[in-house]
């Protein structure tokens, strides 16, 4: 029966169930994303499931659960059983800023989730219409600094408050923000000129980079992105020193086994030196990247003290 069940419910999500191989593996792996269907992370995903399930000998299900700045996911893992068969793609949203941020928060990142590996790292471009008078960095800076508040910055999250007021306070300018839930409506905000610039992830906004209609001021990575090689860096367009960057990881519940936790870690490390996963995911603008469960959690200590300092420092409050 619960093989049954197991493979009603990746018919529903479009993938063909296998019988586990492994009797510590569950028959269903479920990889829940607090992001839409067709978002940079519902991608990586899926391509991920793919040699996931062939890996483990389970079916691979990716479950979008978008909303609340990552909360209603990491609420439901949080609760899950502990058995490997539910784990959570979580941003810095989930597991720094909301910490920071959030003045109650019903979780905590370290005390009821399990590091697994980070999955991916996901660039960040400074975008605006390109039909605006905001051309380059240089105008931007200029504008801003000429008349503080007035510029129009578009927010798909807290991840997105915190990248532009971090590179408004690098750039020494004041921005004006616009909140819109999801990145979607703000490339709309921007196409349609209701907003003037914006910090987005690169894999929905490729397209319109490059068929013309959005222009790339900037990318937040040290070395300029393979999938826009004409768009600078922030340092070389004069604004050094930007430490944010938004990044995926896998994380289990709470009080999951560890032999679980290592076979998950060797099956993601695996999935992720794929080539053509790879290729497939660098071609969409997404960098893959694996780590161990150890290399995860120092990671979000030390970027949760990071993000405490850009929120003083740029009168970020908790609320």
């Amino acid at each position: 029966m619960r093989r049954i069940v197991a493979m009603l419910a990746c018919a529903a999500y479009g993938i063909v169930a296998t019988v586990s191989a492994d009797p510590n593996v569950p028959r269903t792996v479920r990889l829940v994303a607090a992001a839409p269907v067709g978002s940079g992370l519902d991608l990586t995903l899926r391509t991920l499931a793919e040699v996931l399930q062939r890996d483990l000998g389970a079916a691979v299900i990716v479950d979008n659960r978008p909303g609340g700045d990552g909360i209603l996911a990491a609420q439901f893992v949080m609760q899950a059983v502990a058995d490997g068969g539910t784990l959570l793609a979580a941003s810095p949203a989930q597991m720094t800023i909301n910490p920071v941020l959030r003045s109650a928060l019903s979780y905590d990142p370290e005390r009821d989730f399990t590091p697994i590996s980070m999955l991916s790292r996901v660039p960040l471009a400074l975008v605006s219409s390109a039909s605006s008078r905001i051309d380059s960095m240089a105008t931007l800076i200029r504008r801003a600094a000429a008349d503080p508040g007035r510029i129009r910055y578009g927010s798909a999250s807290s991840t997105f408050v915190v990248a532009t007021e971090h590179f408004a306070e690098k750039a020494g300018i004041a921005l004006e923000p616009i909140p819109y839930n999801g990145v979607p409506p703000v490339v709309n905000a921007l196409l349609a000129g209701d907003v003037d610039i914006a910090w987005v992830n690169l894999p929905p906004v490729l397209g319109h980079v490059r068929a013309g209609r959005l222009r790339v001021l900037a990318v937040d990575s040290q070395a300029r992105d393979p999938s826009l090689p004409d768009a600078p860096t922030l340092a070389e367009v004069g604004v050094p020193g930007y430490e944010f960057e938004v990044w995926v990881g896998a994380y289990a519940p709470a009080g999951t086994p560890p032999a679980l936790v290592r076979r998950m870690h060797a099956a993601f490390a695996s999935a992720l030196g794929d080539p053509e996963v790879r290729k497939r995911l660098t071609s969409a603008g997404i960098v893959p990247v694996a780590s161990t469960p150890e290399a995860l959690l120092e990671r979000v200590r030390s970027e949760r003290k990071m993000i405490e300092r850009i929120a003083r420092t740029t009168g970020l409050a908790p609320r």
